[in-house]
């Protein structure tokens, strides 16, 4: 007993720091020792063993892209659009190559956070390379087990791809962290047509402008292998214009009328 009054008073303690003026190295470390202390605290609701392995792999995506994005060496530009919207990406050994979208959008924290979490299973209304997000089940207040069909690409270049995902979400003070990668599911085996395809780790991660509330800085780390046989030139291309897409497209979402 005691030493969960003292996981949570530490915990009131962390999101009582002010992190918006802090750099990558710091905000990423603040979320990562959150996050961490949140793992602690698991068993106040009891889950099952598989239920603890996804959780435990939604935790481990999320550690794992915070450290990609820590580490800010080796970046090189792929994309930058006339608006600011900047694509970099990296080799990484044990990973491949990476992409990292850097944008602001013209929203609060909030609602951003809410079309992208809460509304998550209507992504498929408003992105085009997104046919169909579904919710499988939901494991806590923070983890979901998804399956996603992606859009076939125009050309139908790379072919029907789906995803069967753990996602785990992470809101600690003015930071959201939306992390994921790919996991197994007996209920959603490979499905006919499509092209079983795998990502992660990836994140996105939400702040707020400093000196602007009212806006919101968005990073997305993607890392996905398409599988099949595809040329790396196709896939760079492909993965890079998705994410800029993907901005485009949100903007619009968010700035429809309520």
């Amino acid at each position: 007993g005691l030493r969960r009054q003292a996981a949570v008073a530490i915990s009131q303690e962390l999101s009582r720091l002010a992190i918006r003026s802090l750099g990558p190295s710091a905000w990423i470390h603040q979320v990562r020792r959150r996050s961490s202390l949140l793992s602690s605290r698991l068993e106040e609701k009891p889950f099952s063993e598989m239920e603890m392995s996804y959780i435990k792999q939604g935790e481990e995506a999320l550690q794992k892209s915070l450290r990609i994005l820590e580490d800010q060496d080796d970046w090189k530009t792929e994309t930058v659009a006339g608006n600011g919207d900047k694509v970099l990406s990296k080799v990484l050994p044990d990973v491949g190559k990476v992409f990292r979208l850097e944008v602001v959008v013209d929203q609060p924290l909030d609602t951003v956070y809410g079309e992208l979490v809460d509304n998550m299973e209507q992504m498929g209304d408003w992105n085009p390379n997104v046919k169909e997000v579904r919710i499988l089940e939901k494991i806590g207040k923070d983890t979901v087990i998804t399956h996603e069909k992606a859009a076939a690409t125009p050309g139908n270049i790379v072919g029907p791809r789906d995803f069967v995902s753990v996602r785990c979400s992470r809101r600690r003070g003015s930071t959201c962290v939306l992390a994921g990668m790919s996991t197994t599911y007996g209920a959603m085996p490979e499905q006919e047509g499509f092209i079983r395809a795998e990502n992660g780790p990836t994140c996105m991660v939400l702040r707020p402008l400093p000196g602007s509330p009212s806006q919101t800085r968005l990073t997305w780390l993607l890392s996905i292998d398409l599988k099949g046989w595809l040329p790396k030139t196709i896939i760079n291309q492909v993965l890079s214009q998705t994410q800029v897409d993907f901005a485009k497209h949100l903007r619009q979402r968010l700035a429809r009328p309520v």
